[in-house]
């Protein structure tokens, strides 16, 4: 397995995500910049760029199944959308500073995004820790979550058929809302340490959430919310996966893939190849590792599942982006199945 590396960004990344076709993928980071990069070859297309200033640290960005659409969320608190071909459609002066942003579920109809910003006093007002749904065409809010935010979500997120938002805390906790009225649904106190990271899989119905306490948690997402699975590893995660093949209907891939490491701040603490960079292979029916590949200099901040499955995308507090493809043997060897 030899992966591509791409140095686009000078700073950190903060997102890595595939198109609902998998043919394109786009990455964001701290230096403001939002790539867009071919899936087959690694080619940059090109960069989204808000008109006028150039955009502070990009938190999040999310592009609609048909791939017409972009939106991107950015430190200095602007919500911009952008047609696909990289033209400005809206600027939402939406406040605060923006950490995520997530377009709806509903194919054909995608017309809403979910978003969570964190409090920002500025000398005209102050901006609460909120969780927003905004329409976008025509922009206007639809609803705002404050005074009952118990403290400020790191992400946000729509849960099955667009019925409920998930979002995640520092605090550990993981908490569902409901979607058109705002009110709180359910509260998992599901982690130790901050919760870093969830993704579902394609229908929503799981959903694996990772942690800085070294664990990553399997939620089934109907009413009840139970804890399927629990998985203990040895490094702090920023990321975790579910495989798209888990459901495929011959030789089904039961993976999940994962990503972290040691803070950057503890690294230079530590002894030298201790810091635990890599990704690394979980089966989620046994709950044990399968292996890990080689990874970035620094901690892993995000990573994305090829859309097909044959391999996957990592992002990194090194400003590296590592496209990997698996080999043969992932697809025929016994101790991968």
């Amino acid at each position: 397995m030899r992966p591509i590396l791409l140095h686009i960004h000078e700073r950190p990344l903060t997102l890595v995500k595939f198109n609902y076709d998998g043919d394109f993928f786009l990455t964001c980071g701290k230096d403001g910049e939002c790539c867009l990069i071919r899936s087959d070859d690694c080619t940059r297309v090109g960069t989204y760029q808000p008109v006028g200033d150039k955009a502070g640290a990009v938190f999040a960005v999310d592009i609609t199944m048909d791939s017409r659409y972009v939106v991107t969320a950015s430190a200095d608190g602007k919500l911009i959308f952008y047609t696909f071909e990289g033209e400005q459609v809206h600027s939402v002066n939406h406040g605060g500073i923006l950490k995520y942003v997530e377009f709806n579920q509903k194919p054909g109809e995608q017309n809403m995004v979910v978003t969570c910003n964190d409090k920002f006093k500025s000398s005209a007002e102050l901006v609460p820790n909120r969780i927003m749904v905004w329409q976008f065409q025509p922009p206007k809010r639809l609803l705002s979550i404050d005074n009952d935010l118990p403290m400020k979500a790191t992400k946000v997120k729509w849960g099955p058929f667009d019925e409920t938002l998930v979002s995640i805390f520092e605090e550990g906790y993981i908490i569902i809302w409901d979607a058109v009225k705002g009110n709180k649904i359910h509260q998992l106190d599901a982690h130790k340490g901050p919760v870093t990271g969830i993704n579902f899989t394609e229908d929503r119905m799981l959903m694996i959430s990772c942690s800085k306490d070294m664990s990553a948690k399997l939620w089934t997402m109907d009413d009840e919310y139970q804890l399927v699975k629990s998985f203990e590893t040895d490094r702090p995660l920023n990321d975790a996966a579910i495989s798209p093949l888990y459901n495929a209907e011959k030789d089904p891939k039961y993976h999940i893939l994962m990503g972290g490491g040691q803070d950057a701040k503890d690294v230079t603490t530590t002894a030298g190849s201790s810091g635990k960079f890599e990704a690394i292979l979980w089966n989620m029916v046994f709950g044990e590792e399968i292996g890990s590949v080689k990874g970035h200099f620094g901690p892993m901040n995000t990573l994305a599942w090829r859309r097909d499955g044959k391999g996957f995308v990592t992002g990194g507090e090194d400003g590296y982006v590592r496209v990997h493809h698996w080999d043969k043997d992932y697809f025929t060897s016994k101790k991968f199945e």
